[in-house]
């Protein structure tokens, strides 16, 4: 489930902080885009932020054995996240995908009030850097001055069993015309201990292998 279209934003001040989750005023917020760069909005060009960013949605509760993630495929560049008033965690790192289990939150109530504040501080010296902002900060044509930051890629809803492939890693370690050697390294988070079977297939090749899983995080 992707949570797009218009989201509403405001500047982040001492004020709003205190209220931002829990009051209406419409007043105050615009309507922005994302995925998206806040300065692509007319009440944000000029603004380097700290935004705060939310939406709101509905949700059935999760059934037996489903387990349910907040991801954000891209936050530029620091972000801090709530979901009904409760904090949820922090991202950092315009590209790196970021997941937060919220199974317990989206079976307390049907209706849900996702919040984010932002922060991209302004680089105006590219000698000296704060953000690790790759081709977007260094670009040809781009223009310096411009700040980058927003929920500029989706945000989603994932649902998965009792377990997650947290991290994968896959690593080609040689290869020649006929065959190659490839390493896979998998980060898996398991709500429940047991055994699990992974498999994996590349090209004709097909491998079974069965592992044996803590609760929680596994490496």
């Amino acid at each position: 489930m992707e949570l797009a279209g218009p989201w509403e934003a405001t500047i982040a001040d001492d004020e709003s902080r205190r209220a931002w989750l829990d009051h209406d005023d419409a007043a105050q917020w615009t309507k922005i885009d994302v995925p998206g760069h806040w300065r692509s909005n007319p009440a944000f060009a000029d603004s380097d932020g700290p935004l705060l960013y939310r939406t709101r949605f509905d949700h059935p509760a999760p059934e037996t054995g489903e387990r349910w993630w907040l991801r954000f495929d891209g936050a530029f560049y620091q972000g801090d996240v709530w979901l009904d008033g409760a904090y949820v965690g922090d991202t950092e790192g315009y590209f790196f995908p970021h997941s937060f289990e919220v199974t317990e939150a989206l079976g307390a109530r049907p209706d849900h009030l996702l919040g984010v504040e932002l922060t991209c501080h302004p680089e105006t010296n590219p000698a000296v850097r704060r953000n690790i902002t790759g081709s977007i900060g260094g670009s040809v044509g781009i223009d310096t001055q411009w700040n980058p930051g927003g929920l500029w890629r989706p945000v989603h809803l994932e649902r998965t069993g009792p377990v997650q492939i947290r991290h994968l890693r896959v690593l080609c370690r040689d290869a020649n015309a006929n065959r190659a050697t490839v390493a896979f390294r998998a980060v898996l988070d398991s709500s429940v201990s047991g055994e699990v079977i992974l498999r994996s297939s590349v090209g004709d090749v097909d491998h079974v292998d069965q592992r044996r899983l803590a609760a929680g995080e596994n490496q």
